[in-house]
């Protein structure tokens, strides 16, 4: 299973300054400690959290937290050149902008990080990488991290393969050509100290969209399809929105070219809902309904449901933006309980991390969340963007926020920053 530690970037959209996206549980905190996990042993062990969940106001920045996530992701699982189109929009043209990741696997803690100019209107061959390292730790045994390469430019200054070795020979063909990066291309060879970050970056899941009604409701026709050769998981998918919505009897799948006959393999789907209905003489009966004569909310629960099982059941990160749009407090409440509930018999056995942006507080709590799992995103004057953990926030008097503070009170009372400091009324 492959954990993200750390994120941490700078002159990335509406963040100026070097930012940080921790991962990392301070495991002396009296938080909720079985939600923490831990990997290696001794004085390099590392304590991982499950979820990130990130606040703000409009317009503060949480969104570009994702957006420079998804950028870093991209650039080493997707996009062949640093930049095959304007892919970020840096906070000044005119200055480099770095990504670093941080990535822990098999007790082995994986750090890569490169740094490239910053262009935003013109082409790929205009965007140079400059530096790029990735280094390694074992967090079984004592010492340092050690570099596995270490890239200036077009030149390889560092690397743990000796000079006549044939991967040292590869990594300087590919050094030579600074519009391309060295994790990208050796990552998907599979050689064994890149292919760690290479494969958490391709197994991310990530949900930054925010789709028309026709493409929402193309999505589940998709996901029908798939479900109506599978019996077993579209009884589980049923009996997961069901539970939910104890008016509905259940959800089937039927074919779109003729309802009446057995689909074919690979022949289009879409979903049946069921709603329950009580007839004049008091029996009840129930009654089909197609996706787009749902609410917003059910098609969004219907949507979310195979992105989270897949995560939940994979161990896979899931990144999303607006997780609490549409949906219900208690849903997005219950969704984020899924992903913490990584104890025994939990129902995320393998410790998928959820990463994601919300406005609804009913989370922001000492039960759903630890001081180090909530992130504020805070904009100035000028439109430089700050993000702070609530564990690391203090009060006026320089105390930190107890672990029995009402957290959502205080934030929204702007004790936190992180909200505007004045409403205006709107002029229509």
């Amino acid at each position: 299973m492959f954990f993200l530690k750390e994120f941490t970037f700078r002159n990335c959209y509406s963040f100026k300054d070097e930012a940080l996206l921790s991962m990392t549980a301070n495991y002396n905190m009296k938080d909720n400690i079985n939600f923490v996990i831990k990997h290696g042993d001794g004085d390099n062990a590392v304590y991982l959290n499950p979820v990130a969940a990130i606040y703000g106001s409009n317009a503060g920045g949480k969104t570009n937290i994702l957006r420079a996530l998804s950028d870093a992701i991209r650039n080493i699982s997707e996009v062949k050149r640093i930049c095959n189109e304007p892919f970020m929009y840096p906070f000044h043209e005119d200055e480099t902008f770095s990504h670093r990741l941080v990535i822990v696997h098999d007790d082995i803690e994986y750090e890569y990080e490169y740094t490239a100019n910053a262009v935003s209107n013109t082409s790929w061959e205009d965007s140079k990488v400059l530096k790029e390292s990735l280094r390694k730790r074992d967090l079984r045994a004592k010492g340092d991290a050690k570099a596995v390469f270490v890239r200036e430019g077009t030149a390889i200054k560092e690397s743990m393969y000796n000079d006549k070795d044939q991967q040292n020979e590869h990594l300087k063909m590919i050094a030579a050509n600074n519009s391309i990066l060295v994790m990208r291309h050796v990552g998907e060879l599979g050689w064994d100290f890149f292919k760690p970050l290479y494969q958490w970056c391709s197994n991310v899941v990530m949900d930054m969209r925010t789709p028309n009604e026709k493409d929402r409701h193309e999505d589940l026709i998709k996901y029908a399809s798939t479900l109506h050769s599978d019996e077993e998981s579209l009884l589980r998918f049923s009996n997961f929105i069901t539970d939910i919505d104890p008016a509905l009897f259940a959800i089937t799948t039927m074919t779109q070219q003729n309802d009446n006959v057995e689909p074919k393999i690979g022949e289009k789907a879409r979903f049946l809902v069921w709603h329950k209905y009580r007839e004049a003489s008091g029996d009840v009966d129930k009654l089909p309904f197609l996706t787009q004569r749902e609410s917003n909310g059910m098609v969004k629960l219907m949507e979310i449901y195979p992105i989270i099982k897949r995560a939940l059941d994979e161990g896979k990160p899931f990144i999303c933006d607006e997780l609490d749009k549409f949906l219900h407090p208690l849903i997005f409440k219950r969704v984020v309980e899924m992903f913490n509930d990584t104890g025994e018999g939990g129902v995320n056995k393998k410790g998928a991390q959820l990463i994601f942006a919300a406005h609804n507080t009913i989370v922001v709590n000492r039960e759903d969340l630890r001081r180090d799992e909530i992130c504020f995103v805070d904009k100035n004057e000028y439109g430089e963007s700050v993000v702070k953990r609530l564990s690391e926030i203090t009060d006026e008097k320089g105390s930190k926020i107890r672990l029995d503070a009402r957290y959502d009170v205080l934030y929204l009372s702007g004790n936190f920053g992180a909200i505007p400091e004045k409403f205006r009324s709107a002029v229509v």
